[in-house]
């Protein structure tokens, strides 16, 4: 068995969804289940298609090379697929009748072998086993992987790769030589910008034409796409690692085209939004020129759900039977070994709902944990015929298929259960797991980060549920005031958080800004009145100026209130969405980051989050519960809790922070389900930088030295060492010049 298969230790997980109301004659998304059905556990095929091989009515599945016969799934040979470097040859299943012989036939576009091939149906439904011919298209250069569009409009699918280091695409024609169908393949080439990772098609502009959109901006087509032009429009700027493809879909019913994409070796999902003369006019009027320049004009990107990683695939399939298109995506396993934010979290895959009214996506569960994945090329089909939409989900860890019950629905008994939360007794250890009530060591980065989303299941337990994509309300960004400091602007802001709440924030932004810059989210200590205020340096501690110092440096900076906190008041009691401040303090940290992401001036995998007392422990949970801050900074803001005081918890207990430490936990740190070795090892390998001052009263030295010698070894583990730095100076509850100057430095090296 390879190696990978043993590291696949996961189990069920579920996240509930917040229940979003839909007219009664739709169907409840809250009834839709889906049962997983394991085709081969030991597959190693990154892309599957759904067709009938055999001809007996039947949709099959071709997957690298096998092809498993409905519905038993016995596996037939279908071809020999080169393994190179360790992986398969094989990066699409693309259904195509290339040879208009009636029979579809499979083609692949590939990265490693730089090649793309079609593999002819022979057709023979009596000799299962009979190889299907390989036949050489071209070798152009590295494709991400390609999908089928009719680019030219003549009413046959044509192949779009998606190359890394060349932009062209690919038709087919067919002629009779002595009675036999010759195929032919002709290249067309394509602008330039289009080269990178992740393309999409759709008709952008309204005229009809298929255009093509990639990270950088969109490409124009023309009237004659083999022989005219194509016009190159770099209005906007996406993620670089776009996922395949990047979906061209009128998201919001307005009529023009959104995009939908997903990054495949980073962290989260997005929608980006054409907006309307009128739209853009409205939004102008509520905010300055300054503000409009650091934004894009005509397209406003929002983020779906920025929960989980490595969003490679993306699907639109109608799952709810509402007649209206939903977006599946699931998490790839393994893309690049490992090594990209959040790769080695528990898999799971998702399906999205657009909430027109509410201008949200719901997202729902379709399959989390054990080793189903999506990797690159998938389809959303009625595979067993019963009248609504299954998924396969083809990986490295394993090919099955995800049968959708809203109709047809087969035995319940498979339906997945509530996971029981695993129980971890000594929370000071983070060097284990457990799985089905027994424990094991953690050897490995895929270990990890289960033990990391038990440890933020268990928070959760305390802080109450995060909230889902239901609550991502468009961000609405309202300038109230600018001043000018010598070296940035400081702009005082309100954001919509959620559907129920704005936030007030100061922007600091650098003066003569000329390319995207690094940026700190800013978290303010106590203090009642100032607030945010005190760290842009308007009152109150100079050694808590650190936004004012940041900016100065030439960082983004986002500096919000806390609730009940500055000009942020907040009432705790008549707020039930929320089972603690705390936790309503860490969704409006994750809407700052989606604030700080759709900024053109900001670089969005350089941010950061820095925090004194108050601030220190909030930009620990933030970290934790959002992989987009790449690195943290906690002055003063936390040890073990049975240092805490001497282990009274009671200052943890407030509705401004977690009742339910009191009201469920009985202020024991012994009964707690998390503590702060956790909270630090949910951060690991992500570099942190902590500031515990040797004479602080509230959080004692020594439950800091616990916490740092607890997370240490798992930081070594993770070929990560040097991440973690821990300052001990000679002071009380404090943050130092000194250690500030170590900060900004450290800063610098890590964005």
């Amino acid at each position: 068995m390879n190696r990978m298969h043993t590291w696949l230790i996961y189990v069920a997980m579920c996240f509930l969804c917040l229940h979003v109301h839909r007219l009664a004659a739709q169907v409840d998304s809250e009834e839709i289940h889906f049962v997983r059905h394991n085709i081969n556990s030991e597959s190693e095929f990154s892309a599957a298609a759904a067709l009938d091989v055999n001809r007996d009515g039947q949709l099959d599945i071709v997957c690298g090379a096998w092809w498993y016969r409905a519905p038993d799934w016995k596996k037939f040979h279908l071809r020999e697929v080169e393994q190179i470097r360790g992986r398969f040859d094989d990066y699409s299943n693309l259904t195509l009748d290339v040879d208009l012989d009636g029979d579809l036939d499979i083609v692949s576009v590939n990265y490693r072998s730089q090649s793309l091939y079609w593999c002819r149906n022979p057709g023979d439904a009596v000799n299962l086993d009979m190889d299907w011919e390989r036949i050489e298209i071209d070798r152009p250069g590295s494709s991400e992987t390609g999908r089928l569009v009719d680019i030219d409009r003549d009413g046959r699918l044509d192949v779009l790769p998606s190359g890394t280091n060349f932009a062209a695409w690919y038709a087919c024609a067919v002629s009779q030589v002595d009675g036999k169908p010759m195929v032919t393949w002709q290249k067309f080439d394509l602008p330039e910008e289009l080269i990178g990772h992740g393309i999409g098609a759709g008709d952008i502009n309204g005229d009809g034409r298929v255009d093509l959109v990639c990270p950088r901006g969109w490409a124009e087509g023309p009237n004659d796409p083999r022989k005219e032009r194509w016009i190159w429009h770099p209005d906007f700027q996406l993620a670089r690692d776009c996922g395949l493809p990047i979906l061209c879909h009128d998201v919001d019913g307005d009529g023009d085209t959104d995009l939908i994409w997903g990054r495949g070796h980073n962290i989260g999902v997005y929608w980006t939004e054409q907006k309307s003369p009128a739209q853009l006019a409205g939004s102008s009027a509520n905010n300055s020129i300054l503000l409009d320049n650091w934004r894009s004009e005509k397209w406003e990107t929002h983020a779906i759900d920025t929960s989980w990683s490595a969003a490679h695939t993306l699907m639109m399939a109608d799952i709810d039977g509402d007649s209206a298109l939903d977006l599946v995506v699931g998490k790839r396993f393994q893309g690049h070994d490992g090594k990209d934010p959040g790769e080695n979290d528990p898999l799971e895959v998702h399906w999205y709902r657009f909430e027109k009214q509410q201008r949200v996506w719901s997202r729902h569960l379709v399959h989390a944990g054990s080793n189903v994945a999506i990797d690159l090329d998938s389809q959303c089909v009625d595979l067993d015929q019963d009248g609504d939409i299954d998924i396969l989900a083809p990986s490295r860890c394993g090919l099955s298929w995800l049968e959708n019950q809203r109709v047809g629905a087969s035995d319940a008994s498979q339906r997945r259960s509530a996971e029981i939360e695993p129980e971890y007794l000594n929370h000071r250890d983070v060097d284990y797991y457990v799985e089905e009530g027994e424990q094991h060591p953690i050897t490995n980065a895929l270990e990890h980060g289960l033990r990391r989303q038990h440890i933020l299941q268990n928070m959760q337990r305390v802080m109450g549920t995060l909230p889902d994509s239901s609550f991502r309300v468009p961000l609405d960004i309202r300038m109230q005031q600018v001043e000018e400091e010598q070296r940035y602007y400081r702009i005082h802001i309100t954001f919509q958080s959620d559907p129920y709440d704005r936030v007030p924030a100061y922007l600091l932004v650098p003066k003569d800004i000329r390319q995207p810059c690094p940026a700190m989210l800013c978290l303010h200590p106590t203090h009642f009145e100032l607030g945010k205020a005190q760290l842009c340096g308007l009152g109150g501690q100079p050694s808590r100026f650190y936004a004012h110092e940041l900016a100065d440096r030439g960082y983004v900076c986002l500096v919000p209130d806390y609730p009940g906190f500055g000009e942020y008041s907040y009432d705790f009691a008549q707020h039930h969405e929320y089972a603690s401040g705390t936790m309503k303090a860490i969704w409006n940290n994750i809407r700052a980051l989606d604030v700080l992401e759709s900024l053109t001036c900001v670089k969005p995998d350089k941010i950061g989050c820095i925090g004194h007392s108050l601030g220190g422990h909030n930009a620990l949970f933030s970290a934790a519960f959002d992989l987009r801050i790449r690195c943290v900074v906690s002055s003063c803001g936390f040890n073990a809790f049975e240092d805490y005081y001497g282990g009274n918890l009671k200052g943890w207990t407030s509705d401004r922070y977690m009742p339910r430490i009191a009201s469920v936990y009985d202020s024991q740190p012994e009964d707690m389900p998390f503590d702060f070795p956790e909270v630090l090892a949910a951060i690991v390998p992500r570099p942190l930088f902590v500031n515990a001052p040797i004479h602080d009263e509230n959080f004692a030295v020594e439950g800091v030295r616990k916490c740092e010698s607890s997370v240490a070894p798992l930081y070594q583990l993770l070929n990560n060492a040097e991440a973690a730095h821990f300052a001990y100076p000679d002071y009380a509850h404090d943050f130092p010049i000194e250690i500030r100057d170590q900060v900004y430095q450290w800063l610098k090296e890590q964005l």
